[in-house]
């Protein structure tokens, strides 16, 4: 449909002249404000401006829908985002965790100790009621004895000769198993779908 062009100013010693077209954007009569070349009248203004008719529409809907996904998008994508109620559509994210294989504990082996404690009486000197006191003090002393056992002792001919004592070894866990885990994953919505309000066009005739 031809573009009805609404008035013109030629500004003094430009190259362009301003031109303001009527122009319909999703059911709205509005008026845009633009620019043409300064040389341009008649049906070459006109020809000019209606072969700008999709930038008009696409600039009116920008500025009508500014939140909308096809902001940036081509003429054909803004009519049929309009037809389908001018929604945003719903965002989501998933995030996935990776499957963990099973991982044995690791272990070592140390020699095991016996704990044992016993009174012990030191003699200490104090100051009591202003007079040097020599006190007895016993404290419980805990120690930790490496444990060893006595087995046989064998000469080279395999004959017993006596007795010896070895470390009595145990194993402990250095680091603990771990279980598999099943890889994971977890959707979640960012955005909801929203239906984004026009906003009303402020025509720029005046």
């Amino acid at each position: 449909m031809a573009i009805t062009i609404n008035r013109t100013t030629k500004p003094t010693g430009k190259t362009f002249q301003n031109v303001w077209v009527e122009v319909e954007a999703d059911g709205d009569k509005c008026i845009f404000p633009h620019s043409a070349p300064a040389d341009l009248e008649g049906d070459d203004l006109q020809a000019y401006v209606d072969g700008r008719e999709g930038f008009y529409r696409r600039e009116l809907l920008r500025n009508m829908y500014p939140s909308a996904d096809c902001y940036n998008s081509s003429l054909e994508d803004w009519d049929k985002w309009i037809a389908a109620g001018c929604k945003n559509a719903e965002i989501t994210k998933t995030t996935t965790t990776p499957a963990q294989p099973a991982v044995d504990a690791v272990m070592g082996e140390r020699q095991k100790t016996v704990e044992s404690s016993e009174e012990v009486t030191t003699t200490e000197i104090v100051e009591q009621d202003g007079k040097m006191v020599q006190k007895s003090v016993t404290n419980t002393v805990v120690t930790n004895t490496p444990e060893t056992k006595e087995v046989p002792l064998f000469d080279e001919a395999g004959e017993e000769v006596g007795t010896t004592t070895v470390p009595v070894m145990e194993s402990y866990e250095i680091t603990p198993a771990v279980d598999a885990v099943e890889e994971t994953s977890e959707t979640v919505v960012v955005r909801a779908e929203t239906v984004v309000e026009k906003a009303a066009w402020k025509d720029t005739a005046e």
